[in-house]
């Protein structure tokens, strides 16, 4: 029994340092569970950030298109007289039929090497100007649409160009 009592003795120490390392290693896993869970948030937080600077991107890309469409119509409609009689109804409306049979049936008004892309303006049967987006890297592929603008001549002769309302919405976005 004193032999027992010894080994005991003797051995109480080592279940006790192995118990404390177990401890220590359940709160080390705790741990790193809880700096995963931060980590989780932290990168749910940047891809919400990320969605949102990609969605202020496409906005500012589609008021840069619209500002590069309506300086080249702008300036197509000053150099021409022929074009300034047939563009434009009374009312400042586009007149479709006439338009088709001139350069602004289907042009280029931004062309980028670096970027590797061209974009293209295509006049529409109902009127609105499509933007096509061509890869120059891969002449064979279909042009993606990356939006449409209806144009009007306003009152001062200048060119404007307006997003089609969508249903539901209440005013034309520049």
């Amino acid at each position: 029994m004193r032999y027992m009592m010894a080994i005991i003795m003797l051995c109480f120490p080592l279940v006790l340092t192995g118990c404390a390392e177990f401890t220590q290693s359940v709160q080390d896993a705790q741990q790193a569970v809880e700096a995963g869970k931060q980590v989780i948030e932290t990168g749910k937080e940047a891809v919400e950030l990320g969605k949102q600077v990609v969605e202020t991107g496409k906005q500012l890309a589609q008021t840069e298109i619209a500002q590069e469409l309506q300086t080249y119509l702008q300036e197509k409609y000053e150099t021409s007289q022929a074009l300034r009689d047939s563009m434009f109804s009374g009312d400042g409306q586009l007149v479709v039929q006439e338009l088709q049979n001139t350069e602004l049936a289907e042009f280029s008004f931004y062309q980028s090497d670096l970027l590797g892309i061209e974009y293209k303006g295509k006049l529409t049967a109902d009127g609105t100007f499509q933007v096509l987006k061509y890869q120059l890297a891969d002449p064979q592929a279909e042009p993606e649409v990356v939006t449409e603008f209806n144009v009007v001549l306003n009152s001062n002769g200048d060119i404007q160009v307006e997003q089609p309302q969508q249903e539901g919405a209440s005013e034309p976005q520049p």
